[in-house]
């Protein structure tokens, strides 16, 4: 007869009805076999690395400088090189905020004065002193140091706001501060504070 159903077996249904009937009165207790394939298992499990489930935190790469006894930092990615300073050349006319210019690979490049920028004390240019030169808005210029300490590297979120004892007169141009106390300054604002331009009339 087409279509007919196969014959049950009977034996197997009873042995897994068995099977079922003893694992409930166990508990669920797992057979020898079972445990240790799970023992054997259980190691490679803990050797293999955890996934973080957090974003990458991201990386504040700074070239920090001393100023009148205090710690700034510049964002690495506007810095274009650190340079001793040399050879200073006073512009007429200029602001005091700039010390004057050096010559920069061939090209004249203004050199700000940032303790009169945040209000910093200070006066002259002590021995060792350097330029850091960088870009931003569209211009290139250099930013007066008593020294440069060197390079770090910090999570974008270490940096906190700036405390009033660093504010001074111009906390706009500080992004904030970092857990070691190094004042990281905006560079973009700096270069458009009006402080900066040369009144080019000759009186």
């Amino acid at each position: 007869m087409s279509g007919a159903r196969p014959a049950l077996d009977w034996q197997e249904a009873y042995a897994r009805l068995e099977r079922a009937r003893q694992a409930l009165e166990s508990g669920g207790e797992r057979s020898p076999e079972e445990l240790r394939r799970t023992l054997r298992e259980r190691p490679r499990a803990l050797a293999r690395p955890r996934e973080d489930p957090r974003p990458p935190a991201e990386t504040l790469e700074l070239v920090v400088f001393s100023l009148a006894g205090e710690r700034y930092g510049i964002e690495t990615a506007r810095v274009l090189e650190v340079i001793p300073l040399r050879d200073l050349t006073s512009v007429p006319s200029a602001p005091a905020i700039i010390l004057g210019v050096v010559n920069y690979r061939g090209r004249i490049l203004p050199v700000l004065d940032c303790r009169r920028l945040l209000a910093l004390a200070g006066e002259g240019i002590p021995e060792g002193s350097q330029v850091v030169a960088v870009h931003a808005e569209g211009m290139t210029f250099g930013l007066f140091t008593t020294g440069v300490e060197g390079v770090v590297r910090i999570g974008a979120d270490q940096v906190a706001p700036v405390p009033l004892t660093l504010t001074g007169a111009h906390p706009a141009l500080l992004r904030g501060v970092t857990g070691a106390m190094v004042a990281v300054l905006d560079l973009d604002a700096l270069a458009r504070d009006p402080r900066i331009v040369v009144n080019e009339e000759v009186g």
